[in-house]
């Protein structure tokens, strides 16, 4: 299967059984900080007794995002990223899942021949 074909399997499960979040970087600080957004689909799960290792921690969830709606929002640009057309969350970012804002503590891309097609977020908040 292509890393086309597993980033539209995606799609298509997060179009079904994902919800709504926001994903947002804040730049600055104090009254000139900015914020650009962009709202995705997800599956956001809280982790079982067993995850919590790492790093991780009670209260910490998962949530599952496709490269899509990254690569077609105009996302701000933090270097290279692992295909080099989308920029990754990264810690410090926020994700707002169901109006509640949480800290993105980790973000692992899932790569298939070197192209993007899956992210993992740790989120804490």
């Amino acid at each position: 299967m292509s890393a086309l074909s597993h980033i539209s399997a995606l799609d298509r499960g997060l179009a079904a059984r994902g919800e709504d979040v926001i994903l947002r970087r804040i730049s600055g600080s104090g009254a000139s900080a900015t914020s650009v957004d962009v709202t995705c689909r997800a599956v956001v799960r809280g982790y079982r007794p067993e995850e919590l290792v790492g790093g991780i921690a009670q209260g910490d969830s998962q949530a599952i995002l496709s490269p899509s709606e990254i690569r077609s929002s105009g996302w701000p640009d933090i270097g290279p990223s692992p295909s080099g057309t989308a920029s990754l969350p990264r810690k410090g970012d926020k994700l707002i899942v169901q109006g509640r804002m949480r800290t993105i503590e980790a973000a692992a891309p899932i790569l298939i021949a070197g192209e993007l097609v899956r992210i993992d977020l740790q989120v804490r908040g």
